[in-house]
């Protein structure tokens, strides 16, 4: 009877230690995450939409970070754009770009949770769009339409008896 409980008393210890080890968590050995968008030197203004693409061939959720030259060779992570995102080889989503100064130093990371696989973005800018023109009212094509047609004055928009056309 004593050798029974000795034998009990060393299975149930190797059964609490056994029980308490963390899983594993096991990956490919090469596994990479790649951002694929958004498009290196695109331009982003704050409150637009954001969209981030990724292959992700981890099998993990990833989360996914709006970050920024930290000027000494590294990045700061700004804001979580999305927490526990998909775990599918390929992946999008859509985010508004939160509120950031302007600037051109901006990147997206894409990190798994459990093993700090990460990948990042190609660099782009925060803030207004480019005109892609002269400014409005201004140059040879003042006053038309992509067409080249003359606008109408800003006359013609109230009517001769003080009423707006419909």
């Amino acid at each position: 009877m004593l050798r029974t409980r000795f034998l009990s008393v060393t299975a149930a210890s190797s059964l609490v230690w056994l029980g308490s080890a963390a899983p594993a968590v096991s990956e490919p050995p090469d596994a990479t995450i790649a951002v694929t968008s958004p498009a290196a030197d695109s331009v982003h203004p704050v409150n637009s939409s954001l969209f981030v693409g990724w292959r992700n061939d981890t099998g993990q959720e990833v989360d996914v970070w709006l970050a920024q030259d930290d000027g000494a060779g590294g990045t700061q992570r700004l804001f979580k754009l999305a927490s526990k995102a998909s775990s599918k080889p390929t992946s999008e989503l859509v985010t508004a770009v939160p509120a950031v100064p302007d600037g051109t130093d901006y990147t997206v990371e894409v990190t798994t949770r459990d093993t700090g696989v990460r990948g990042y973005s190609a660099s782009f800018e925060v803030g207004p769009v480019p005109a892609a023109g002269p400014a409005a009212g201004t140059g040879a094509d003042a006053g038309t339409d992509s067409r080249g047609a003359p606008w109408p004055s800003p006359n013609w928009v109230q009517a001769q008896d003080g009423h707006s056309p419909r």
